[in-house]
């Protein structure tokens, strides 16, 4: 056949629009060869290509919902499953497109040739053209109620399985063929509505699947083809006759002396009557058997528990190496990047422990004037590291001070706020806080590097304010600052101006603070015997061991050797969450400091576990000795987290203590109740007026709103 004669290849419609006809349609020609010809011997493969035959799976897309699938040789030509897909939808096989990824198939195309996914499933488009006829009332359609009614024929599915699963470590693929084993029940009686369409059954079959009456047992309706059993009573068609009979000649005499009554009852066979004789054996077995499973149930169950014990205790051992991790690598960031006082006393901490060993070295290695050198040189890098420190610390105080500044004026600005009626929360602005909002905005602009012109706006501004603040002591320097800045400004081209404008803001920081008030009264106050200053009683420090207030705050921080408080901070927050977790609200763990759990730690348990003796400080905890009692410092005992969490767990102490380490612990708490009494004087005055509920009260509530 020419070229000429030989018909145009199909074609297929690219970027499909809504709302388009098919005639005004963009066409697009297919990039395929020649089309299929039945008898035709171009869709046989070259004989330089040798393909092998095997059955694929080939998946059909109608719709979105719609999906169906076969089995055919690899070697097949789109051609040739259109010819099978045409028989099976009843459909021309011309009318039939077969599509890949958006792409008309050539019908020459073998299978093997086209796209498969990872399991070797060829997933393929099915759609219909539309037909030449154009006086056709019924046009055809991709029915599946045809495919499957008249060819009911089972669906494929390959299942690729890879090396790793196999025995020999080669991929498989395995066709799994699906049956379809509904059953379609015969209509026995019943009507069908002819507006809907819906047919009503009036009975129930026996044929098909198991069917559970006891689901439809709200139905009222009668089972057929079945048969029900009934019993009744028959008499006997005749008299049943007896051992001995009477007539007029022959009388035969039987006595009663031996007769006995025997009473019809069920009827009981042999097996019956043995399996009864032999109920004890039964009963015996039985019971084996009960207890057995009782015994059985009992190791399951336990087991159960133990490898739920064991694996709350695996759990328990991460999270507190997780715990440790994190402590150290807090402890390493405070280290390099210290802020707050806690902080550097940690850095103090760490050099006088690195001093304490470099002296038991020096001592261990050197005698006479080499021991002498060594020390000078100990001496000198201790203060070369303690110079480091305070620069470090100097600094940070000095970067944090505007931030401290910031934080106390708008704290200073904030409306009083207290809970009233109902939980409502009430706010109550004053006029002395909106003056200090409104000077605390002109304090950030004085801050700020303005332009010569802005710079001159502003210190007008500032100074027309000022004259209503002439009640302020030091009105006339701050005035004069800022008039002396303003001729600087105005007469001259060039000046250094950074110290006045300090000096400005730390006046204008105290104009802030200032309020006009009438002279307080005298406050209490007293002479600290270290400094010899007086100072008010709120400059003093305060302890729960001290009989009077004698030192200051300042002078007491001197005298304090350094140490790590954030350790001891967290001993204390690790009894007061385990007492709330208790709720026991009259605990001492809430009246308590860090100095004072330092003090118990260091001199009445020595710095070490009581059980172990480890002396590592992040581990020690103070768990109750006593667990029905409340926590107290003569109610506790030294132990490290893993000790803490065994111990209570103890329900006998006695069994499980020796009896010397029980007397130690009570040596201690003695120690302990002698340098806490007044401690334990308070408290015991608190409980007995009945005063101990309004400790930790919410101060938000109980506002003196006569302060205001």
């Amino acid at each position: 056949m020419s070229d000429k004669d030989s018909p145009p290849p199909p074609s297929y419609v690219c970027n499909m629009q809504l709302n388009v006809a098919p005639s005004q349609r963009p066409k697009v020609r297919a990039v395929c060869g020649p089309e299929y010809k039945p008898r035709s011997t171009e869709s046989e493969p070259s004989q330089g290509v040798c393909v092998v035959a095997q059955n694929v799976t080939v998946k059909f897309c109608i719709s979105n919902d719609n999906f169906i699938a076969q089995v055919y040789p690899n070697c097949m030509t789109i051609a040739e499953v259109k010819q099978d897909l045409s028989r099976r939808f009843e459909v021309d096989p011309e009318l039939l497109i077969v599509k890949q990824g958006g792409r008309v198939l050539c019908n020459t195309t073998p299978i093997h040739s086209t796209i498969c996914d990872e399991f070797g499933i060829h997933e393929f488009q099915l759609d219909l053209s539309e037909p030449n006829i154009s006086d056709s009332n019924d046009p055809p359609t991709l029915s599946l109620s045809v495919y499957y009614e008249k060819y009911r024929l089972p669906d494929y599915l390959t299942v690729h399985i890879s090396g790793e699963d196999t025995e020999d470590g080669q991929p498989k693929n395995i066709i799994v063929e699906i049956e379809n084993a509904a059953i379609v029940k015969p209509f026995l009686c019943g009507y069908k509505d002819k507006i809907s369409g819906k047919i009503f059954l009036d009975a129930f079959t026996q044929t098909g699947p198991y069917f559970d009456k006891w689901k439809y047992r709200r139905y009222r309706s009668r089972d057929t083809q079945t048969w029900e059993h009934k019993e009744k009573t028959l008499n006997t068609a005749h008299e049943q006759s007896v051992q001995c009979f009477l007539d007029d000649n022959n009388i035969r005499y039987v006595s009663t002396a031996t007769d006995f009554v025997i009473i019809p009852g069920k009827y009981q066979t042999y097996a019956q009557k043995e399996r009864a004789e032999r109920k004890l054996e039964k009963i015996l077995l039985i019971q084996r058997n009960w207890r057995r499973w009782i015994l059985w149930k009992y190791i399951h169950i336990r087991a159960k528990e133990y490898r739920r014990l064991v694996m709350n205790r695996v759990d328990e051992d991460k999270q507190y190496e997780e715990c440790v991790e994190q402590r150290v690598e807090r402890n390493e960031l405070i280290k390099q990047f210290p802020r707050t006082t806690d902080d550097f006393d940690l850095l103090f901490a760490e050099i006088s422990r690195w001093k304490r060993a470099e002296l038991k070295r020096i001592a261990a290695n050197y005698e006479g004037p080499a021991r002498i050198s060594e020390v000078n040189i100990l001496l000198d890098k201790e203060i070369r590291l303690l110079n480091g420190v305070e620069r470090q610390r100097r600094l940070v105080y000095l970067a944090m001070e505007d931030f401290r500044n910031d934080q106390l004026l708008k704290k200073m600005g904030k409306p009083i706020e207290w809970i009233g009626y109902k939980d409502t929360k009430i706010h109550l602005d004053l006029l002395r806080t909106q003056r200090v909002r409104f000077l605390t905005e002109i304090y950030k602009d004085l801050r700020n590097t303005e332009d010569k012109e802005k710079r001159l706006e502003l210190l007008g501004r500032v100074m027309e304010l000022l004259m209503e603040e002439t009640c302020y002591p030091s009105f006339p320097e701050l005035f004069d600052l800022f008039d002396r800045e303003k001729n600087l400004l105005i007469y001259t081209k060039s000046c250094d101006v950074e110290i006045l404008r300090k000096r400005q803001n730390i006046l204008f920081f105290e104009l802030i603070k200032f309020q006009k008030r009438d002279v307080p009264s005298k406050v209490p106050s007293r002479m600290c015997i270290v400094c010899k200053k007086v100072k008010p009683l709120s400059q003093f420090a305060v302890r729960t061991r001290q009989s009077h207030v004698d030192t200051c705050k300042h002078c007491y921080y001197l005298k304090l050797v350094a140490t790590e408080n954030t350790v001891y901070q967290s001993i204390l927050r690790c009894i007061q969450r385990d007492e709330r977790k208790r709720k026991c609200a009259s605990s001492f763990a809430f009246v308590l400091q860090q100095d004072d759990v330092r003090h118990i730690i260091d001199k009445i348990w020595h710095g070490h576990s009581a059980l172990s003796k480890s002396e590592n400080l992040n581990e020690l905890r103070l768990p109750r000795w006593n667990k029905s009692d409340d926590w107290s410092p003569w109610n506790c005992v030294c132990l490290t987290e893993r000790e803490t969490r065994d111990h209570y767990k103890i329900e006998d102490m006695e069994k499980v203590y020796d009896p010397k380490f029980i007397l130690h612990v009570g040596n201690c708490h003695m120690l302990a109740r002698n340098l806490f009494h007044t401690l334990a004087t308070v408290a015991t005055e608190f409980q007995e007026t009945g005063q101990w509920w309004k400790v930790g009260m919410n101060k938000q509530r109980s506002s003196n709103l006569d302060a205001v």
